[in-house]
């Protein structure tokens, strides 16, 4: 089972190199597969100079923007190629609790899971902490939460129905908005909860800013996906302030009555649409 790495970065040339580059070589991933991202030609040339040329494959300049780059990314490979996802400054993969005694191990048998799932989209548990992950059964299927910074999809450039366009401004939630409509597209997200991993999500430096820059575009971005969202999840301000919009764990296979029958009205549509064009 054949993937590819990418690791989308912006002005953290010495974290990129000094953690998941450097995980994924201590974990003997084949620097054949990692391909780094960054957003313009003035970053190319920072990061050619700083990141160690035996740990990565290419330095790709894609676009600015966490969501934009995810798409250009997508764009650059084929139908079904089989992509992991990683944020810039993953310092460790803790695989201890899983099956699994190494990473390639990991990444080839979530998307084998994929395949025998009918699933698209792969993530692992978004706290790194043992003792919440102790409890958790090792793969779910329900709706959960995919956290952007560790994940692997099946690619899929040109379906439109899975694209992030809610959250493409900011990038704030994103990923919860990617959650949401591959489980609502496929029916089901897969998530292995035995696999944790140590990075920091509200950094100083970055493309998506300080945790006090991010606290505004995070509770206006939770409005957006409540209001489009609304029978998936709820909007919930934890006591730093930040909001989440949680997600219900709804069952795979399973749509909730109002969107169901959005989607039996838009094939309605469609069929009619087709019909007038075959007269």
């Amino acid at each position: 089972m054949s993937y590819v790495v990418c690791i989308p970065s912006y002005k953290r040339a010495q974290i990129c190199n000094e953690k998941t580059l450097t995980m994924l070589k201590e974990n003997g991933i084949d620097k054949s597969k990692i391909f780094v991202y960054v957003a313009n030609k003035e970053e190319y040339d920072e990061y050619v100079q700083v990141l160690d040329k035996g740990s990565y494959n290419k330095l790709i300049i894609g676009e600015k923007g966490l969501v934009q780059q995810r798409r250009f990314i997508s764009r650059q490979w084929p139908e079904g190629k089989n992509i992991v996802y990683l944020d810039d400054d993953v310092k460790k993969v803790d695989l201890k609790m899983s099956k699994y005694k190494t990473l390639d191990a990991f990444f080839k048998d979530a998307f084998a899971e994929c395949r025998e799932q009918k699933a698209f989209i792969w993530g692992v548990y978004p706290v790194y902490n043992p003792f919440f992950r102790k409890g958790q059964k090792p793969i779910t299927t329900c709706l959960n939460y995919i956290v952007g910074a560790f994940y692997g999809n099946i690619n899929r450039p040109n379906l439109k129905a899975i694209r992030t366009t809610l959250t493409e401004k900011t990038g704030q939630k994103e990923d919860v908005e990617m959650s949401l409509r591959y489980f609502i597209h496929d029916g089901i997200v897969l998530r292995f909860n035995k696999v944790g991993f140590i990075t920091k999500y509200y950094g100083s430096s970055g493309g998506l800013g300080t945790f006090e820059e991010r606290l505004k575009p995070m509770l206006e971005a939770s409005k957006v996906l409540k209001k489009h969202f609304p029978e998936y999840g709820e909007i919930m301000t934890k006591k730093t302030g930040m909001t989440e919009f949680r997600l219900k764990k709804i069952p795979a296979h399973t749509v909730p009555s109002s969107t169901n029958h959005k989607l039996k009205t838009l094939k309605n549509v469609s069929n009619r649409k087709n019909k007038t064009v075959r007269r």
